[in-house]
């Protein structure tokens, strides 16, 4: 047998039991996200909640929620997919019908593939579910389209109402100027965006194949046990959370070794070797997975060749894989050691923060502009720049790409600046200004909407700017105020934050977050103002110190 039918025999058996995973996440997250379970654990959206305590990019928690809806009251689809027998990837596809028949179904995913699944559920009369995928665009562009591009983002997130994706903001910009110049749009089927970079480079020594093989199956045998685990329900979001937990650290020791295979597959073009036409037919029809997803594995495995530590932190558990993402964004064999405690050390928001504004500042001065968002959003941008290009070149001003979202930037900034919108209170607009216009909890991605007074008013508190913070509407109304979580200290200094899952975090200054100590927790309880809001309970100022 060929070394490339040993490795997709190695990585099939891998791939099949993502199910098992897969299914117990989801149905550990479908009951802990309804009822306000997860505002009781101290997080206000499902996605923060998946980055930074899970460790886990959103579209993995989404794509999991959606098995386990797939999989809900249907005993032999479950069963299908935790065995191996049924991809995650085939079991979403077939959700919109497979109540009607289940067996039949069931049994026609064991044996067609996605494509042809996909048809039998639109000749069912149905739509199958899309699967979310993200692209990325590199545009040449100078330091001053740079700057209208900047302004016309500013207006856009203002107009969005602050603490906005990035990737909106492009989408907003890009649909104003197709509203206007849509005709100049490409035909449909012309717009494809852009693909990942490909490409492989030699590995380093790495573990022989058997081994991997065998902490694969140890994954996934220890996956399917907790998938067989038959806990009594429960609605204890402080017991959801450690299911939820042991999920993610087994799904991260099954990942932790799949990249090996995974890269093996790219070097030796394993797909063509057993009769595939390209890696995404034999990501979606071979793994069952996207193949977004798998090109991102691979690219880790790369970079986790060229900087060994942070395989090791990875593997030890210090970083999580979306940490290990954003280290690997733009870490060196000089500085990885640092970056991986930076990193360890506080919030995945944080340390994606401070990642994209130094990867922001080396791209500006190559004259570099790279943009991520949803492959349908990223249609939607190359259309808009498409149009731009076309319209420029009938004005007789032919311009190039970078021009183009300049252009398209400069429309937007020229139709919303002249709309009257009531300007913010000084207050507002430092609430705006401050920590890109989001939430103060950390790892909170939601917009900041209140301003909440650290020791109450009704308590004695002052107006003084240590004593007030900046809250989404969530963590204010039902965090605070239901007594999920609390703040204590002294805004601008120093801020302890305790989530209702346990999580102690520390804010020092105005926005560097890290995990809570006890020296920290010390200087909240130096004297000055003697207590602040919920904290004042009896013990719990004793208990964070010690």
């Amino acid at each position: 047998m060929s070394t490339a039918h040993e490795t997709d025999g190695a990585i099939v058996r891998i791939a099949r039991g993502q199910g098992a995973l897969d299914l117990g996440l989801g149905e550990t997250l479908e009951p802990f996200f309804a009822g306000g379970r997860l505002l009781r654990a101290g997080y206000s959206t499902e996605r923060d909640y998946a980055r930074e305590r899970l460790g886990l990019p959103p579209r993995t928690m989404y794509d999991a929620l959606a098995l386990a809806r797939a999989c809900a009251g249907r005993p032999l689809l479950r069963k299908a997919v935790a065995s191996g027998l049924v991809s995650p990837c085939k079991a979403r596809a077939i959700s919109p019908v497979v109540a009607a028949n289940e067996a039949g179904w069931t049994a026609l995913a064991m044996t067609s593939t996605v494509r042809d699944l996909r048809a039998s559920v639109r000749a069912a009369g149905k739509e199958p579910p899309e699967e979310f995928e993200c692209d990325s665009l590199r545009l040449r562009m100078s330091p001053a389209q740079q700057d209208r591009l900047d302004r016309a983002l500013a207006l856009a997130d203002a107009t969005l109402g602050g603490g906005s994706p990035r990737w909106q903001r492009y989408e907003a910009l890009a649909q104003e100027w197709l509203s206007e110049h849509g005709g100049w749009a490409p035909e449909e089927g012309g717009t494809r965006g852009p693909r990942s970079g490909r490409g492989s480079e030699p590995p380093a020594k790495a573990k022989p194949l058997p081994d991997r093989v065998a902490e694969h199956l140890a994954a996934i045998e220890e996956a399917r046990a907790l998938v067989e685990d038959k806990a009594p329900p429960t609605s204890d979001p402080k017991q959801l959370d450690a299911r939820a937990v042991r999920f993610a650290k087994a799904r991260q020791g099954y990942d932790a070794a799949f990249g090996h295979l995974a890269f093996r597959v790219v070097q030796e073009r394993v797909w063509a070797a057993v009769g595939c036409r390209t890696l995404e037919e034999y990501c979606t029809e071979r793994l069952g997975m996207s193949a977004g997803v798998f090109r991102q594995r691979v690219w880790l495995e790369r970079r986790m060749f060229a900087l060994p530590p942070l395989r090791e932190a990875l593997a030890s558990g210090r970083l999580t894989y979306t940490k290990a993402l954003l280290v690997a964004r733009d870490a060196t064999p000089g500085n990885v050691a640092e970056r991986i405690a930076q990193a360890a050390d506080t919030t995945w928001q944080q340390t994606e923060r401070e990642t994209t504004a130094r990867e922001d500042r080396r791209n500006r001065a190559k004259g570099i502009r790279r943009l991520w968002a949803p492959r349908d959003v990223m249609r939607t941008i190359v259309t808009a720049i498409l149009s731009a290009r076309r319209w420029s070149a009938s004005e007789g001003r032919p311009i190039d790409a970078g021009e183009a979202l300049a252009l398209v930037a400069d429309h937007f900034d020229g139709v919303w600046s002249r709309h009257k919108r009531k300007r913010p209170s000084p207050a507002r607009q430092e609430v705006l200004d401050h920590n890109g216009g989001c939430c103060d909890v950390p790892g909170c991605s939601l917009p900041a909407r209140h301003e909440h007074h650290i020791r109450y008013r009704s308590h004695g508190g002052t107006d003084d700017p240590w004593n007030k913070t900046r809250l989404c509407v969530p963590h204010h109304l039902r965090g605070i105020h239901h007594g999920h979580l609390t703040v204590e200290g002294r805004a601008g200094e120093c801020l302890v934050w305790r989530f209702g899952n346990g999580e102690i975090w520390v804010t020092h200054g105005d926005d560097d977050v890290r995990r809570g100590g006890g020296s920290d927790a010390d200087r909240v309880a130096e004297p000055g103002p003697p207590t602040y809001g919920l904290v004042a309970r009896k013990g719990l100022t004793t208990e964070l110190a010690a």
